[in-house]
């Protein structure tokens, strides 16, 4: 249930999130946003892009509770950016900022700010992010911002009192829930890295179940196969089956999508199609992983890694 990035499966829209990110920290645009619902991998691709910066290339500050005040932010700033100013006044504690970051920048060092839940930044907050951008030297900025938030976040952004704000993204990545196909590659990401060579353990009902109570989300998946797995040790059954799924998310209020079978609404998708046309059991083709891809998107990570260690 922690972002562990050692655990992060890549879909094609988190490489495509993740390569937005890089390109964000090491380019320096100016502001980045991340969105994705609760859930989706957001943090847990975070914490994958923080532990690629190289420390001596780079000095974060992460803000993980946006409800603050105007001085707790700057507090935040001055001690995670270390940054060495007695003062309580604002205008002192900006000048020993902008002087800070442009030493970090004389020395190679790129100053980045995370801002995670930041669909609860306060309209004062959002007014201070954008005069924070205003860091700068005729070529560059001097500080890149990335804020990672739920969908509601672009509701705030489209506010017509933060027009100059929505102006300034110069990248906006996101993140969906899970498709019936990225969840069983997803359990067999999850598996596969606990030691199990073949998915063999979640029957395919199961599988589909699965799904109808989590509509694809990574941590409600992460959050119900973990009390099946509960449920069937102390059941001693060999595979984890539909009933099981129901059981366990009796136990943790989890209601299916679409009816007790817990298919989606887009009854059109070809893995769907397949199963209503055999009779409610998925065909063999339809059920297999895509291995190949999975295993392609896997590997990305570490181009990934690569190409930011070689980035100028």
């Amino acid at each position: 249930m922690t972002p562990d990035p050692a655990f992060i499966y890549m879909t094609v829209q988190h490489r495509e999130a993740l390569s937005g990110l890089i390109y964000s920290v090491c380019e320096r645009p100016g502001l980045t946003v991340l969105l994705g619902e609760a859930g989706t991998g957001k943090t847990t691709l975070l914490y994958v892009l923080l532990g690629w910066l190289d420390k001596p290339r780079f000095i974060t500050a992460v803000c993980t509770n946006p409800i603050l005040t105007r001085e707790e932010l700057f507090d935040l700033l001055l001690v995670q950016f270390e940054v060495k100013c007695s003062s309580s006044l604002k205008n002192r504690q900006l000048m020993a900022l902008e002087e800070t970051l442009l030493r970090y920048r004389a020395d190679g060092r790129q100053a980045v700010l995370v801002v995670d839940e930041a669909q609860r930044l306060s309209p004062e907050l959002l007014e201070e992010i954008r005069l924070l951008l205003n860091l700068e030297t005729p070529r560059e900025k001097l500080l890149e911002i990335i804020l990672i938030g739920q969908p509601e976040l672009a509701e705030v952004l489209r506010r017509p009192e933060l027009r100059q704000l929505k102006q300034r993204v110069s990248c906006m990545c996101r993140l969906e829930p899970l498709t019936l196909e990225e969840l069983r590659e997803y359990l067999h990401h999850r598996l596969t890295q606990a030691g199990l060579c073949q998915q063999t353990l979640f029957q395919e009902d199961a599988i589909s179940l699965i799904f109808g109570y989590t509509r694809g989300i990574p941590r409600l998946v992460n959050s119900l196969c973990d009390s099946a797995l509960q449920t069937g040790f102390g059941l001693r059954s060999p595979r984890i089956t539909a009933t099981i799924i129901r059981e366990a998310a009796r136990d943790l209020d989890l209601q299916p999508y679409e009816g007790e079978t817990g298919w989606p609404a887009n009854r059109n998708s070809p893995v769907v199609a397949s199963v209503h046309a055999s009779n409610g059991r998925p065909s063999p083709a339809s059920i297999l992983p895509t291995l190949e891809g999975y295993a392609t998107r896997q590997k990305s990570l570490s181009f990934l890694a690569n190409a930011m260690g070689r980035w100028r």
